[in-house]
């Protein structure tokens, strides 16, 4: 009795003991390619007008044992708004309506989950135009895991919800009268989406790094042959010639993650640090790297320094509030 008194007394002095860390596996960035967020509103009453966001990242986790562990973080370019019809979308992004060039990004960060008889609800802050408020979205059920063609790793998720424009100032005033009893444009805006999320595999990784005339090959390449310490000094003189950018590195030490070898893995990311530490990126993938190894105070220092550098990089923010 004496000595479970004594565990339960550290548990609560030092809760950071028993929390237990994310799988960096259960982490996947979200594929736009293969993604859509698309919107509808009423126009005059009966019509109704659609468009959608082009450009946006992001990060979601996935936890197949537990769908309540399910959490997103999303950034959406607010200038890649399109209406298919041009002077719209031009009148969208000016000050009349979402005031692009004053606030460039929207975001979602979700907070909860509730299961729901036909899938569940992600409860998150949705910030536009400096506003944030608490909204819903309602999900259909996952798809789980996938494997495509390549072997890469998918999850998607497909859902809906509605917002009130005007509550987060998206007042288009011209097209805001009211005559004959109907609002030009309606204030309710409905939004559906589907969100693929995906992690590169080894065969496909593997694949593209057999190109040796790309950069990330060649320096790949080096590494196989040369081994990692001559490896790592070639690529340090490439970059020194411009021949070599951030990219290069990241995607050869995600490559030695995949294939187990974290300690070069590692060595690769921290290098790729010294040449480009000015990059948010960068950080992002020093972190991973010390992450699945297993040290959380190194993963989480170089996760709290990419989103120092870019306080939109939606992955740092996504991981790190998995940390809490």
């Amino acid at each position: 009795m004496k000595n479970l008194t004594i565990c339960l007394m550290m548990l609560s002095i030092l809760p950071g003991l028993a929390q237990k860390k994310p799988d960096m596996n259960q982490f996947y960035p979200i594929d736009a390619g293969h993604s859509y967020i698309e919107f509808s509103i009423k126009y005059m009453g009966y019509a109704k007008v659609r468009g959608r966001f082009a450009e946006y990242s992001g990060m979601f986790r996935f936890d197949e044992n537990d769908i309540t562990n399910t959490s997103v973080t999303l950034t959406i370019k607010t200038k890649s708004i399109d209406s298919d019809l041009e002077f719209r979308d031009n009148d969208l992004k000016s000050e009349n309506w979402f005031d692009a060039e004053k606030f460039p990004t929207i975001s979602f960060s979700s907070k909860k989950v509730t299961k729901t008889r036909d899938g569940f609800d992600l409860i998150g802050d949705l910030t536009i135009k400096a506003v944030t408020k608490e909204v819903s979205l309602h999900l259909d059920p996952a798809s789980g895991v996938l494997k495509d063609i390549r072997g890469d790793a998918q999850v998607i998720f497909t859902g809906k919800t509605s917002i009130n424009r005007a509550e987060y100032g998206v007042e288009g005033k011209n097209w805001s009268a009211v005559k004959e009893g109907i609002t030009a444009v309606d204030n309710e805006v409905s939004v559906e989406f589907s969100i693929l999320g995906k992690q590169q595999k080894t065969a496909n990784l593997s694949n593209r790094l057999k190109n040796d005339q790309w950069p990330a090959g060649k320096v790949y390449k080096m590494f196989r042959e040369q081994g990692l310490s001559a490896g790592l000094a070639g690529a340090q003189k490439l970059m020194t010639e411009s021949a070599l950018d951030e990219n290069s590195l990241i995607l050869a030490g995600q490559m030695y993650l995949l294939e187990g070898k974290v300690d070069d893995a590692i060595k690769i990311q921290e290098t790729n640090r010294e040449m480009f530490p000015g990059s948010s990126n960068v950080h992002f993938n020093v972190g991973e790297a010390w992450a699945v190894k297993g040290d959380w105070t190194k993963a989480k220092e170089s996760f709290e320094q990419a989103l120092k550098l870019d306080p939109a990089n939606s992955k740092a923010i996504e991981v790190l509030k998995n940390l809490k």
